[in-house]
């Protein structure tokens, strides 16, 4: 008995599916033939946050439902665009301003846009306010642990909701990168803690499609548009502390992968001390703000901190003074006193037409946010020797390898030399935890690497500290999250320019030979050996330095 019962469950079901379905074919050719968009907002994924826009009690006596917005243009869905009250309500929203597109829907496609937006379970009730104690910034293996259990309260969650539990918890856990990588039957959440990425938990695909559509909006990105890469960005605050976010989506095999860089506003403030500039370099750094013209780069990978380096050079420059104008892609932070600038390359706003632009406001300082071709290295090049200090960015492994860099990409040797002051090249290592690194006899291959970076050194005449007999260590515990370390430093070298290295670059040298003059007479300190420094000095460990510098 009870098996004939299910059975014709499963026949009534089977039923109401396919007389749906007729329904549906029934509304596309209506709307067709009323020259109307079809909507079915069963299928198609809403945002809840527009129950703010449209009341129920309006959306109810309008038969009506928002489920699409970017800025001032909205989709509605309605069920009989002759009604009067559904006439009413689209006039009201034009006279706001909104651009309006009108869709045709079913009445059970209706009630289901609906139930969407207006039950408890998805109603905003007020704006979430992102208050975090300080001590409850505890290690992050304690907030991945209490992350995977809201795994269930994300997949229950509405939209906006469930990406705030994912953000606060990155912040919590002072990550940099947020990573979604859709697989076969889950979608696994990564963070990026300390420059290592740390797997969280991982959401069903229904779940990271709701979440996905909520940064999609945030960051106005297209919707409709799943298999290109998109860019885009938006921010949150947290402790009224805002964090920028940089959106980047991927189509892969299984859905489009997400990476949310997290970009903290107090970030811009840090000073070269804390980032790890120390005698010589920092010196160097510091007069290179100080010139009036000339070109000073900052080189690494993606993620060693260049940014945060060429902010912290702004900061050294007096502003009620001289006027500073940057030019980004994207603003990752905002300082004040300084006018900064948006490229849009979709729109024809460039690196090299805005710096043509930057160089009409008659400005003391430019900051342009990466070389990346021929027209912009040069137009950045000519403006540091017509009056103006430029501070930039370049994609190389090392300083020296800066110079081939820019005259291979057509950069003319005779406007390079004189143009450049300073390029400093970096990388990011973890930094040891201080409340539990050990100390322990050094053995003899530490000894042998660390004595033959000392050695090299000290012939180049650089001031060196004595072999150490003994090196921290990472132990582990409850403040590092038993990983034995906490934090990032800066490695870099810091190469200066002399008259007697744009000598070599304007007569077109070899580069070995540039390389030479450069290793006998500059004392310039190496990334690597940089690193070996801050490892004599207790900071880090070599396998650390090897990760990044090998």
């Amino acid at each position: 008995m009870a098996q004939g019962q299910t059975d014709n469950r499963k026949l009534t079901k089977g039923v109401e599916e396919v007389f749906q379905q007729q329904k549906e074919r029934d509304t596309q050719a209506n709307a067709k033939a009323l020259g109307m968009p079809y909507a079915n907002l069963m299928t198609i994924p809403v945002n809840p946050d527009l129950a703010d826009i449209l009341s129920k009690e309006d959306a109810i006596e309008a038969k009506a439902a928002l489920y699409f917005q970017v800025g001032k243009r909205l989709r509605l869905a309605v069920l009989d665009p002759t009604s009067e009250k559904t006439k009413a309500l689209i006039d009201r929203f034009r006279v706001a301003g909104y651009t309006l597109e009108v869709s045709l829907c079913s009445e059970e496609s209706l009630k289901a846009g609906h139930k969407i937006y207006y039950t408890e379970t998805y109603q905003k009730q007020e704006e979430m306010k992102n208050v975090v104690e300080e001590k409850d910034l505890g290690t992050y293996m304690k907030e991945i642990e209490s992350l995977k259990d809201l795994k269930a309260k994300i997949e229950a969650a509405s939209f906006d909701k469930a990406l705030n539990y994912i953000q606060i918890g990155a912040y919590k856990t002072h990550s940099s990168d947020i990573h979604f990588e859709p697989e076969e039957k889950q979608v696994v959440v990564r963070f990026r803690i300390d420059g290592v990425l740390q797997t969280v938990f991982d959401i069903t695909p229904k779940a990271y499609a709701g979440v996905l559509t909520e940064i999609k909006y945030l960051s106005h990105l297209k919707l409709n548009i799943v298999n290109m890469p998109q860019d885009g960005q938006y921010s949150f605050l947290v402790n009224d502390r805002q964090i920028n976010v940089r959106v980047s989506t991927l189509p892969t095999h299984y859905g489009e992968a997400t990476v949310m860089r997290l970009l903290d506003s107090d970030q811009a403030n840090v000073t070269f001390d804390a980032l790890g500039f120390e005698g010589s370099a920092l010196e160097r750094i510091k007069e290179a703000t100080r010139l009036s013209h000339g070109m000073v780069l900052v080189t690494g990978p993606t993620g060693s901190g260049k940014t945060t380096t060429l902010y912290s050079m702004l900061r050294c420059i007096d502003t009620k003074a001289k006027k500073v104008i940057t030019l980004e892609d994207p603003i990752e932070y905002n300082l004040p006193g300084i006018s900064q600038s948006q490229v849009e390359e979709e729109k024809g706003y460039t690196f090299a037409t805005g710096l043509r632009s930057i160089l009409r406001q008659d400005p003391d300082v430019i900051m342009v946010g990466e070389v990346r071709d021929v027209e912009t290295a040069e137009t950045a090049v000519q403006a540091s020797l017509t009056g103006h200090l430029v501070f930039s960015t370049l994609h190389t492994n090392s300083a020296i390898e800066s110079i081939p860099r820019l005259l291979n990409m057509g950069v003319r040797s005779f406007v390079l030399a004189p143009a450049l002051n300073l390029i400093v090249a970096q990388r990011l290592v973890r930094k040891l935890c201080p409340a539990c690194s050990m100390t322990s006899a050094i053995t003899e291959a530490e000894k042998s690497t660390i004595s033959e970076t000392l050695d090299s050194l000290q012939k180049r005449g650089i001031a060196v500290p004595a072999l150490p007999t003994e090196l921290k260590h990472p132990k582990g515990c409850p403040v590092c999250s038993d990983t034995g370390f906490k934090d990032q430093v800066a490695i870099a070298e810091v190469l200066p320019f002399d008259q007697n290295l744009r000598d070599l670059i304007l007569s077109n040298a070899p580069m070995p030979q540039v390389y030479d003059y450069i290793e006998k007479n500059l004392k310039m300190t190496s990334v690597r050996e940089d690193g070996v420094l801050k490892v004599v000095r207790g900071l880090t460990t070599l396998e650390e330095v090897d990760r990044v510098a090998r």
